[in-house]
């Protein structure tokens, strides 16, 4: 999947993603930030998790990272994950299975938090 717009409204505290194939994603800010992919918040293993942010996170900039990414500045100064397109997918409640994910992505493959 692959993005064909992105737009970001400060007034909803969100990101919306138009996919290739239609769909639509939206993101809130600090959804977003709670699946921040750097090491700083994940380490550098193999395990991705879900890392409640306060709700009142707000986007402070976006820049893009190549063709295959993006990069978000947050309210809070954090601004070292790189939200590559199959993450912002993975992560996205249009994404199997689907609605918000909450738990962990170990190796690619989301696990819920009660498992």
């Amino acid at each position: 999947m692959k993005p064909v717009d992105i737009a970001h409204s400060t007034s909803r505290n969100e990101l919306q993603v138009t996919w290739d194939d239609g769909r639509v994603s939206t993101f809130s800010s600090a959804y977003l930030r709670s699946w921040c992919p750097c090491a700083s918040c994940q380490g550098h293993g193999n395990e991705v998790n879900y890392l409640a942010a306060p709700a009142d996170t707000s986007i402070a900039g976006l820049f893009e990272i190549g063709a295959y990414a993006l990069g978000i500045r947050f309210c809070d100064g954090h601004d070292d994950g790189i939200y590559t397109w199959e993450w912002l997918w993975k992560i996205s409640p249009e994404a199997p299975p689907a609605g918000p994910k909450r738990g962990r992505f170990e190796g690619g493959v989301y696990i819920p938090p009660s498992a």
